[in-house]
């Protein structure tokens, strides 16, 4: 069994064997003391998200997998920290070296591919894809713009960028190959969110200036005024992906946050930055997102060059 948030995942026959029977297995789950992970497996406490569910859930079915079984795909993703959607974690994924056809079953995703002891890690009590493969595999079965933020978090996370250039090329072959390539092409270990990684997508599909990433800004008197997630130093202009995650917690806390935002970026513009947000509407808006920051660098550009 894996550790973390898995910890809390009995099966039924561990539990019944420290004297809980059926009625009181029932019982609990009607008093909220368990939750059902799945069939024939129990967890403590409900999950906070969508990530410790599927964490329960692969706590609850590790036991039943055969001993060539390796977490893979989303699953693997799940434990590396790399970026996952709602659809990869209702099924556990795993891949086996053996030949043969992969599955599908509600809770289950088994491929069958080639692994390499390279490929291969122990994380978090589990037999795992490594970072590199994990992200490789995944890269080449979603979208080119979530590709490139896979490969964006595993670079970020340190992956070897040699071992994925070297992945990508004997995978030429297969499905997703493509996608993968021009992904890698593509990424920069400095994007610090799935936000930030297709911001950077979208730039490039609609024609503007390629930004700096992660630049420092400072007043005229040295003093570190904050982080920016993008930056066209030529403009005058700094970008920032505006994500509701900054914006959580209490009431108060809300307000706080809200209010100490303004004053970062007040002292931005004061120092002389044109500043351009944008939020995942925008994103979604190809037309919208151009104009808002070619707006942007105009009134940048318009003020670098007044007397």
């Amino acid at each position: 069994m894996g550790c973390d948030s898995g910890m809390d995942v009995l099966r039924t026959s561990q539990l019944r064997a420290a004297g809980t029977n059926q009625r009181q297995l029932a019982r609990s789950l009607e008093l909220g003391e368990r939750t059902l992970v799945r069939h024939g497996a129990w967890a403590t406490e409900a999950p906070k998200d969508d990530l410790a569910k599927h964490r329960q859930l692969v706590a609850g079915t590790w036991p039943l997998l055969a001993s060539n079984a390796v977490l893979s795909h989303g699953s693997a993703a799940v434990l590396h920290g790399l970026p996952v959607w709602k659809p990869m974690l209702h099924r556990v994924s795993i891949t086996r070296a053996s030949g043969g056809h992969g599955a599908r079953t509600n809770q289950l995703h088994v491929r069958c591919a080639r692994l390499d002891s390279a490929d291969l890690i122990e994380l978090d009590g589990y037999r795992v894809t490594s970072l590199e493969r994990t992200a490789v595999d995944l890269a080449r079965s979603v979208s080119y713009e979530r590709a490139v933020a896979i490969l964006d978090a595993a670079l970020h996370a340190k992956a070897d960028p040699q071992l994925l250039a070297d992945m990508s090329a004997a995978a030429r072959y297969t499905s997703g190959a493509g996608v993968l390539r021009r992904a890698l092409e593509f990424a920069d270990r400095r994007a610090e969110s799935v936000a930030e990684s297709i911001s950077r997508v979208r730039m490039a599909e609609v024609g503007l200036p390629v930004p700096v990433l992660q630049f420092e800004v400072f007043d005229d008197y040295g003093r570190w005024l904050g982080r920016t997630d993008f930056a066209w130093l030529e403009y005058g202009v700094v970008g920032e992906f505006d994500g509701a995650v900054k914006y959580t917690g209490t009431e108060r806390e809300v307000a706080a946050a809200v209010m100490a935002e303004k004053r970062r970026q007040a002292a931005i513009e004061a120092a002389g930055w044109v500043v351009v947000r944008w939020t995942w509407p925008d994103l979604n808006d190809r037309r919208a997102f151009r104009n808002r920051i070619a707006t942007a660098l105009a009134d940048g550009q318009q003020r670098r060059h007044r007397p």
